[in-house]
């Protein structure tokens, strides 16, 4: 069901079932021995991935300042499309940054990080980073989907933009 003409509201119960499958194909080509979830998008598939792989999870939380590109969302498609490409120019954005160090030892670890949808792929990569830098031995990524030519490791939904129960306007763009 189309949330907007660019998004695709998904149900709880078809993350459930998505979560699921994420994570059966995970664990016939990689055997992880931790998933890390990125906060927030991340949190309810990383769970529940976890939970279905029985695997021991840990949360990061990675801010990134999006309150601008959010305020686009509300415009007609011509007008953000035209603010999108020149957003750069017009705002200094930040890059995504790891708002606090896991606590438990993960070097040596084979890891699965995961997240509800790949856009610029700019959140992974700080993931990824910091995860190098604390010595784990293995690293894959699990998504939902993806938006950009950028894919993960493993992903379910076929490439698109799609509004999650957790999305901030899912209510609002609900039918």
């Amino acid at each position: 069901m189309r949330a907007d003409k660019t998004r695709t509201r998904t149900s709880q119960q078809e993350i459930s079932v998505c979560c699921d499958n994420l994570a059966r194909i995970v664990r016939q080509k990689y055997q992880p021995d931790l998933v890390v979830a990125i906060d927030t998008g991340g949190s309810v598939p990383g769970e529940l991935v976890a939970r279905a792989m029985n695997v021991p999870i840990v949360h990061v939380v990675i801010r990134r300042n999006i309150s601008i590109a959010r305020r686009y969302s509300l415009d007609p498609i011509p007008l953000r499309w035209i603010m999108s490409m020149y957003h750069h120019y017009l705002f200094q954005t930040r890059k995504p940054l790891l708002s606090e160090d896991i606590s438990a030892d993960i070097s040596g670890r084979k890891v699965l990080v995961v997240d509800d949808i790949l856009h610029t792929g700019a959140t992974i990569d700080v993931a990824v980073d910091y995860l190098e830098r604390a010595n784990v031995s293995e690293i894959r990524i699990a998504t939902l989907s993806y938006v950009s030519k950028r894919k993960p490791h493993f992903s379910v939904l076929p490439s698109g933009n799609y509004c999650f129960p957790w999305s901030k306007d899912f209510q609002r763009l609900g039918v």
